[in-house]
């Protein structure tokens, strides 16, 4: 390494150790501005609510200087040591990862029992209303892009885990689809110039190649369960064009305020335009309703899955998942919405990221997993 690399490397570590300091000093100061404020707020869930616990202690200690600071710091452990904090790690060719991914969950599963114990009721209460249910298993990007982890490794631990939780679903009588064997392999695309993965480089999400084959996959099964039915209601790609940007890793990672030449280069992705042609419509005049619901996090929400699965299967899909809602925020929401209690659907796709599957239970989600569907 050239003497003059080496010493901008030193000072840029004196720097971050400097901007650590004051950060922590600045942490201490902002406890005790903030402490009235927000123990006024507090209350006694604090005693079983370990996520509660931890957004007071962020409450405590953030202020717009300790933010800045820590911006400062991120950033600078990033020039100087390509090092992006405890929530990301960076593999061959700047190929980001979520931390998450790579983590063994304490008593991981007993967590996983739990959910699956709370979906085999919710198919069987949905079966006694003859609503059709499909989970959807979407794989951890380090299991699909592993070829790019490069000095990073996923534990072996994890190796079963999508696959155990689907079995046991599928033994109850649950359908499950596992996104795995999709993603991995390789499969057509409906784009002149598909992304080379099924995964962004930056980001936790697919791309829209990845997003069309689960699409697609999903329809297939659909179609096999014979949970899509009604009118055909045709949809059609309209147009497509490059899309240049950074990830969510880059932004979780805290440089992106960082000049474009400073940070890893960006994701280049296509980005459709799905348009329905026709919408089918009774004998009122009324467009029909959405045969298919939508569950899940922020996959379903992202390079067009929900245009794509409307098109892949013909039917009109209705989206309620939502950004971090995990394994349980999306269906928590529907399953106590009007939606769902005066417009139930034919068909609920439930998609679930594969990390989610073994995260700590909290408090909230223990009571839910006890009694989540309502009584008819």
């Amino acid at each position: 390494m050239p003497r003059a690399t080496r010493r901008l490397r030193a000072r840029l570590r004196w720097v971050t150790t400097a901007v650590l300091l004051a950060a922590i000093g600045s942490a201490f100061v902002a406890t005790f501005a903030n402490m009235g404020e927000v123990l006024h707020r507090a209350d006694a869930s604090l005693l079983h609510d370990a996520q509660a616990r931890r957004e007071l202690t962020k409450s405590l200690v953030t202020t717009p200087v300790t933010e800045a600071l820590a911006r400062w710091q991120r950033e600078a452990n990033w020039l100087a040591l390509r090092d992006l904090g405890p929530e990301v790690k960076r593999g061959d060719g700047n190929w980001l990862f979520l931390d998450e991914e790579l983590r063994v969950p304490a008593e991981r599963n007993a967590h996983a029992a739990a959910r699956a114990a709370a979906v085999e009721q919710i198919a069987h209460g949905l079966a006694a209303r003859r609503i059709a249910l499909l989970v959807v298993v979407v794989p951890d990007k380090s299991r699909i892009e592993s070829a790019h982890l490069g000095h990073l490794q996923r534990p072996p631990a994890l190796e079963p885990r999508a696959r155990d939780w689907a079995a046991r679903l599928e033994a109850a009588g649950v359908s499950v689809l596992d996104l795995a064997p999709v993603l991995a392999g390789a499969s057509p695309s409906p784009s002149p110039s598909p992304a080379p993965s099924p995964f962004l480089r930056t980001d936790t999400h697919w791309s829209e190649h990845g997003s069309w084959l689960a699409a697609q996959a999903v329809a297939r099964r659909l179609k096999d369960m014979h949970a899509v039915d009604g009118e055909p209601v045709p949809s059609v790609v309209v147009s497509r064009k490059d899309h240049v940007a950074w990830g969510d890793l880059v932004r979780l990672a805290g440089i992106d305020g960082l000049p474009p030449s400073l940070k890893p280069a960006p994701d280049t992705d296509t980005q459709s335009v799905v348009e329905t042609r026709s919408e089918s419509t009774d004998l009122f005049g009324n467009t029909a309703l959405p045969s298919t619901a939508l569950l899940g996090t922020s996959f379903s929400r992202r390079s067009n899955f929900q245009p794509f699965l409307q098109l892949a299967s013909s039917a009109r899909v209705a989206d309620f998942a939502l950004d971090g809602g995990d394994f349980w925020g999306a269906a928590r929401s529907y399953f106590a919405g009007d939606s769902f209690a005066k417009n139930p659907p034919r068909t609920i796709v439930w998609e679930v990221p594969e990390r989610a599957l073994t995260l700590p239970v909290g408090e909230a989600e223990k009571a839910w997993l006890h009694a989540p569907l309502p009584a008819r």
